[in-house]
C-alpha cells in the first residue's frame, strides 16, 4: 500500500527535515535569459507539485526541495540549472504569503557559481541544519553528477541521512531508477506520495485494471506522434502497443496518426516482408518508401527497425482480430520557392510532396471510434501541431475535442504526457486526465506500475 501524504498531519511533520522530489523537465526557451522565469515554455509540470510542496510548509516542515532534473547536461552546465524553476516556485509562492522564511538555493549560488550536487554534500548538509520550519531549500540539477542516473548509492545513502521523510510527487520521472527515486528510499523508513502522484497512479491504474475485465467497453489507443523507439530495453509507443495487444480484445481499436503513421504503411506495404524477418525487410530501399509516402517524415536512424516493429504490431493486430486505423486520406504539403507552399487533401503521397497531418475522412474514422469508446488513451498528435503549418493542427484539434465530447458521455479519456498533454492544454479540451507523463505513463499502462512507485509501497 502507497501512503499519501495527506495522511501526515502537522505533528508528524512540524520541524522535521522533508526530502520532497518534483519533476520539473520543463522545456524551456534558451534565447531567454536564466533568471527570466518566462523561460519556462509550460509550467504545468511544476504546477503539479505546488499543492504538495504547500502542504508541507503550512504544517511547519523543513523542505529539501528537488524539483528534478532538466534536460541532459554534459557536467555541470549553467544554462540547464534549475535556477529559473526556483525563481518560478519562489514567486508562486510568495503570491500566496507562504513565504514566512527566505528560500534558499544549493548547492549552486543563485546568480553565481553553478555546482553538482555530489560534490557539495557539505553545503547541502550545513545550509540544511539551519533551516526553519516551513523554510524550503531547492536543489540544483542532480543531472550535473554523471553517476546520479544510475542510482549511485552513495549519492542515495548521504542525501537519506539528512532527512527523516520523504515525499514524492514527481510522476513524470519516477519511471526511471535514478539515485533519488529508487535507491535513496529504501533508506529513509517514512516514505510517501504527493496528492499529484496518488492522483496519476489512481488514475493510470484504474485504466490498466479495466483492461483485465472480462466485462468492459471498448478500448481504443491513440498510437501517435513523430518517432518510433527502436533502442532495445527503452519502453515506447510500439512496445507498449504490442504489449496491450496481449490485453486487448476485437472490440478494440488502435489508431496510428501522425509521422509514425508512415512507418505504419511502410510496414503494411510490405508484411510479407516483415513476415519473412529482418534480413528481407533490409533489402527495402528508400527509393521504395518514397513511392509509398513521398518526402514525409520518417526517422532517418535504424529505418528498417522501425518497419520491423510496426509489422509486428499490425500482425499481432491480424492474429487477434484487432483494428489499426491507418490515415486513409492526409493533408499534404508541397515546399517551393520563396517560402511558397502548397497544401492539399490526398488519398496519396507522390514525391515531392510530404504529409502533415490527417485527411478529413480519416478524422471523421477516428471521431467515431473515440466516440464509440469506453476509455481512450492518447500517446501523441496525429499532425504536425506546431505554429509553421497552423492547418495541420486541424487533425489533432479534431481528435482532442472528439475526446473532449466522448469523456461528456462518460467516456474515460486520457492523454500520455508530453505532446499529448500538451495539445489537450493548448486546445483547453476537457477530458478526464491529462497526465503529466509521458514514458511514466505509457510504462505505467504496459507494465501496471514503475520502479519508483514500488519502492514507495510500504
Amino acid at each position: 500500500m502507497i501512503r499519501s501524504v495527506e495522511e501526515l498531519k502537522k505533528s508528524d511533520i512540524e520541524g522535521k527535515t522533508v526530502f520532497m522530489r518534483g519533476s520539473a523537465d520543463v522545456p524551456m526557451d534558451e534565447d531567454k535569459d536564466l533568471y527570466d522565469i518566462t523561460r519556462i515554455k509550460d509550467t504545468s509540470r511544476i504546477d503539479s507539485f505546488l499543492p504538495t510542496l504547500e502542504y508541507l510548509i503550512k504544517n511547519g516542515a523543513r523542505v529539501i526541495l528537488q524539483p528534478g532534473w532538466i534536460d541532459r547536461p554534459d557536467g555541470v552546465e549553467e544554462k540547464k540549472s534549475t535556477a529559473p524553476v526556483f525563481l518560478y516556485i519562489r514567486e508562486k509562492l510568495g503570491e500566496k504569503g507562504m513565504l514566512k522564511h527566505e528560500m534558499l538555493f544549493a548547492p549552486s549560488e543563485l546568480k553565481g557559481k553553478k555546482r553538482s550536487i555530489a560534490e557539495n554534500f557539505d553545503i547541502i548538509k550545513e545550509k540544511a541544519a539551519q533551516l526553519e520550519n516551513g523554510q524550503v531549500m531547492v536543489l540544483e540539477n542532480p543531472r550535473f553528477d554523471r553517476q546520479y542516473n544510475k542510482g549511485d548509492e552513495s549519492y542515495a545513502r548521504t542525501m537519506a541521512g539528512i532527512v527523516d521523510i520523504y515525499v514524492a510527487d514527481d510522476f513524470a520521472q519516477r519511471h526511471r531508477p535514478a539515485a533519488d527515486i529508487v535507491p535513496m528510499v529504501n533508506h529513509v523508513e517514512r516514505k510517501y506520495a504527493g496528492f499529484h502522484l496518488m492522483h496519476e497512479i489512481e488514475y493510470i491504474g484504474g485504466v490498466t485494471k479495466e483492461l483485465e475485465k472480462d466485462e468492459r467497453k471498448p478500448f481504443v489507443f491513440i498510437l501517435a506522434g513523430k518517432k518510433i523507439e527502436t533502442k532495445p530495453g527503452v519502453v515506447s509507443k510500439i512496445t507498449v502497443a504490442l504489449k496491450l495487444l496481449d490485453r486487448m480484445k476485437s472490440m478494440d481499436s488502435i489508431l496510428v496518426g501522425g509521422a509514425v503513421a508512415y512507418t505504419f504503411m511502410t510496414a503494411g506495404h510490405y508484411l510479407d516482408e516483415v513476415k519473412s524477418g529482418p534480413e528481407a525487410v533490409s533489402r527495402i530501399s528508400s527509393s521504395d518508401i518514397k513511392k509509398l509516402i513521398g518526402d514525409s517524415y520518417m526517422a532517418k536512424e535504424q529505418v528498417h527497425d522501425q518497419i520491423m516493429l510496426a509489422g509486428r504490431v499490425l500482425l499481432k493486430a491480424k492474429e487477434k482480430g484487432i483494428r489499426v486505423l491507418l490515415p486513409k486520406d492526409h493533408l499534404i504539403l508541397k515546399e517551393g520557392m520563396l517560402g511558397k507552399r502548397e497544401l492539399k487533401v490526398s488519398a496519396d503521397i507522390p514525391r515531392g510532396w510530404k504529409a502533415v497531418d490527417i485527411g478529413p475522412q480519416t478524422i471523421k474514422e477516428f471521431e467515431y471510434a473515440i466516440e464509440s469508446a469506453g476509455f481512450v488513451v492518447m500517446s501523441g498528435p496525429v499532425g504536425m501541431f506546431d505554429k509553421k503549418i497552423p492547418e495541420a493542427a486541424q487533425g489533432s484539434r479534431a481528435v482532442a475535442k472528439a475526446m473532449e465530447e466522448a469523456t461528456k458521455h462518460g467516456v474515460v479519456t486520457v492523454s500520455a504526457g508530453g505532446e499529448s498533454t500538451l495539445l489537450v492544454n493548448t486546445v483547453k479540451a476537457r477530458i478526464s486526465h491529462a497526465s503529466i507523463g509521458g514514458g511514466s505513463t505509457l510504462e505505467f499502462i504496459e507494465k501496471g506500475t514503475l520502479p519508483g512507485v514500488e519502492v514507495l509501497e510500504s
